[in-house]
C-alpha cells in the first residue's frame, strides 16, 4: 500500500496539487445517514483528499479595474464577482480537482480497488441539485472529509482552514476500497477563534451564527481542534446577499489563518 500511495501523491503532484491526505473511514463514524463513505462504496476503506489553493492576487477582486474606460463602474462589481471571481476560484479549480480526481480514482481501480469519485460541491453540475435541496451543501461532504485527512479544521467561517494556505482552499475527494496508510489528524489549532471573528464581523450577510444546535456547542471550546463545524452559514440568506452587495468571497478574504 506504501507504493500505491507514493504512486497517488505523485500523480497529485504532477498535476500541481500541493495537498493530499488519506481519512480511514473509521473517522467517519458518526457521519449522519447518506453521508458516509460506505453509503457510496459499502466496501470503502479509504477517503482521499486533495486540495488547491486559492491564488491570494485573486482574492482582490473587488479592488480591481477601478477607473477602467471599457466597463463602467455601475458594471464592474458584478462583472468580477460573477465572471471573473466565480470562474477563477471555482469553475477552473473545480475542472481540475475533477480530473486529478478521475485520474486517482482510474489508478486505484487499474490496482484493483473500486472507488467512487465526486466533482467538486457548487459547480455548474450541482445547480439543479441545489435547488432541490437548498438546505443540503453537497452529495459528500469535503469539508468534513479535509478535516479528517488531517488536511485542516473547521473555523468559525464554516470553511475548513489549512495550516499553510488558510481558507483559500478548494477540496476534492474519493472513496476507495483501498486500505491506505492514513495521514494524522491535524496536531494544532488554526483558527484563531473569537480573538479574531472577523469572518463573523465582516460577514455582509451576516449569514455566520457561531455555535452548532446540532452538536449542542453554544459556545466552542477554544482548546481543540475542531473537528467538526462550530459556527452555521444561511446559505440562503448568503446567497441573497452576495448578489445584492457583491461580497462573494469576504469571508475568505479577511481569514488571516495560514503561513501563505
Amino acid at each position: 500500500m506504501e507504493q500505491l500511495l507514493a504512486t497517488l501523491k505523485e500523480i497529485s503532484a504532477r498535476d500541481f496539487i500541493p495537498l493530499f491526505g488519506v481519512a480511514p473511514v473509521e473517522r467517519f463514524e458518526n457521519s449522519p445517514p447518506g453521508h458516509h463513505p460506505k453509503d457510496f462504496l459499502k466496501t470503502a476503506r479509504s477517503v482521499v483528499v486533495i486540495g488547491m489553493p486559492i491564488m491570494k492576487g485573486i482574492l482582490g477582486y473587488p479592488e480591481m479595474l477601478k477607473g477602467s474606460p471599457f466597463i463602467p463602474e455601475s458594471d464592474r462589481p458584478e462583472y468580477l464577482q460573477g465572471y471573473f471571481y466565480t470562474s477563477t476560484t471555482y469553475g477552473i479549480l473545480n475542472d481540475h480537482l475533477g480530473n486529478v480526481a478521475l485520474k486517482l480514482a482510474f489508478s486505484l481501480e487499474e490496482a484493483g480497488y473500486q472507488t467512487v469519485y465526486f466533482y467538486p460541491t457548487y459547480g455548474p453540475t450541482y445547480k439543479r441539485y441545489r435547488d432541490m435541496l437548498p438546505d443540503v451543501a453537497g452529495i459528500f461532504s469535503l469539508r468534513h472529509a479535509a478535516v479528517r485527512a488531517g488536511l485542516g479544521e473547521f473555523g468559525l467561517n464554516n470553511i475548513v482552514l489549512n495550516p499553510v494556505y488558510g481558507s483559500r482552499v478548494r477540496y476534492n475527494c474519493l472513496i476507495t476500497e483501498a486500505e491506505l496508510p492514513p495521514t494524522p489528524l491535524l496536531p494544532k489549532k488554526v483558527c484563531l477563534g473569537a480573538s479574531c471573528a472577523a469572518c463573523v464581523e465582516h460577514c455582509g450577510a451576516q449569514a455566520i451564527t457561531v455555535g452548532n444546535p446540532e452538536l449542542k456547542i453554544t459556545e466552542p471550546d477554544e482548546t481543540e481542534i475542531w473537528l467538526d463545524p462550530v459556527s452555521r452559514t444561511n446559505k440562503i440568506l448568503c446567497t441573497k446577499k452576495r448578489i445584492e452587495s457583491f461580497c462573494y468571497g469576504r469571508c475568505i478574504m479577511v481569514c488571516p489563518a495560514g503561513e501563505r
